[in-house]
């Protein structure tokens, strides 16, 4: 505690103020939490033994109870449990913090969970965090993020980004409170990757579905109520000639949007998304209860802004969906026209006299803004140079590939308007 007190008085002195009288949650909010212009931090207490066995045993669910403290406030009684895939490890694990774990209804801000990303494969840390500030910003539902100070017991544990998950909180928010209630709301499923897949139909048989799509929300409903229009939808995707989508599914997915998506994807040079490198990855798909069509959900963003040199029809021939939309004029062009407005809003400049685009300056901002705690992360895998060295990638990457990809979809545009 008495690092607390000398790293951040301001939070101690609230803190202390909590303790003599009662603090309400309702004074600070989730815009607060998810303020990307400050670095926070975020205090764990754990007991040692549990800490142990969640980095011993990094590839389990196992939950563990912990009280958490942010800002001054403090919330008791938590889950905390190891998560992620391909970046869970013992050194830095990533977490999941889930405040009604074992106290029902207890909440944190209005959140009932919160992921705490240990970017294990981003050097830069800040990708993930750009992209889904890019989909926010051109309409995408997409979780909101910001850096923090992670601290086990007083000790600094490294820097980390505070994700909104995707669940029934994140669609009140986006959607709406009908759309997020327990028993009358909409089907969320997180897509869980087991093997490379394209959207290819995988029969009427409804337990390949359920292997691949995880309820997150009317988890008791029947199999063929939660299943089995995944089924339907699939089977149409494949079924209907790229003339017929619109008739036969687009009643079933928001077609635009999807379009939308993958182009957004592209543009930022994505490799593990729609069409990433090891086929369908890292979505929610959320079937709304009115009946509107289903959306896809972006997650997991931290592969984006990988390759400068990325064509902006990347394995677009892979997924069966995307194929066909693609052999569609309108839907070619939904799909260039979105690229040129991706490209044009990384690249917006502020004046005249500044070079830099939108997001080369959020680049900028951020790295200034946690620097020094990426500098003191010692169980990061990456070196403090490779961070700097990432930035500057990005940076590269920033000024280069929106006019590029700019000049190429406006190229495949006139050609495509060429009798």
């Amino acid at each position: 505690m008495l690092s607390v007190i000398i790293r951040r008085p301001l939070a101690a002195a609230f803190l202390l103020v909590a303790l003599l009288v009662p603090f309400s949650a309702g004074a600070q909010t989730q815009a607060d939490l998810f303020d990307d212009t400050s670095l926070r931090d975020i205090q764990l207490t754990v007991s040692q033994r549990d800490w142990d066995a969640l980095r011993a045993e990094a590839d389990e669910n196992t939950y563990y109870t912990a009280d958490l403290r942010w800002n001054g406030l403090t919330v008791r009684n938590i889950g905390i449990r190891s998560r992620g895939a391909g970046t869970r490890n013992g050194i830095k694990p990533g977490l999941r913090l889930d405040f009604n774990r074992y106290l029902a209804n207890q909440e944190f801000l209005g959140l009932k969970a919160l992921v705490l990303d240990n970017a294990y494969t981003d050097p830069s840390t800040v990708r993930e965090l750009l992209a889904m500030k890019l989909y926010n910003r051109l309409g995408l539902s997409a979780s909101r993020e910001a850096h923090v100070r992670l601290f086990i017991n007083g000790e600094y544990a490294g820097l980390y980004i505070a994700v909104e998950p995707v669940d029934r909180t994140f669609i009140n928010r986006v959607f709406g409170a009908d759309e997020s209630n327990v028993e009358r709301g909409g089907f969320l499923f997180e897509y869980k990757w087991k093997r490379e897949w394209g959207l290819e139909y995988l029969g009427n048989d409804l337990a390949p579905y359920a292997e691949l799509f995880e309820p997150k929300s009317r988890e008791t409903d029947a199999a063929s109520v939660l299943y089995g229009p995944i089924e339907e939808m699939i089977r149409e995707i494949n079924d209907s000639p790229p003339e017929r989508l619109q008739a036969d599914v687009g009643s079933l997915l928001d077609l635009d949007e999807f379009v939308r998506y993958l182009a957004m994807q592209n543009a930022v040079a994505e490799i593990d998304g729609l069409v990433g490198n090891w086929g369908l990855s890292n979505f929610y798909l959320y079937r709304f209860r009115d009946g509107r069509p289903a959306q896809f959900l972006p997650w997991d963003a931290d592969h984006a802004f990988w390759d400068p040199n990325l064509p902006i029809d990347e394995r677009l021939d892979t997924d069966v969906l995307a194929a066909k939309l693609m052999e569609l004029p309108s839907s070619r062009r939904r799909y260039l026209r979105t690229l040129i407005d991706t490209s044009q809003t990384i690249a917006s400049q502020a004046t005249d006299d500044d070079p830099r685009g939108w997001l080369e300056r959020e680049v900028d901002r951020l790295e200034a803004l946690i620097a020094p705690a990426a500098a003191a992360d010692t169980f990061s895998p990456f070196s403090f140079e490779e961070f700097t060295g990432n930035m500057n990638d990005l940076r590269a990457l920033l000024r280069s590939r929106p006019p590029a990809v700019a000049d190429q979809a406006a190229a495949a545009l006139a050609a495509l308007d060429t009798p």
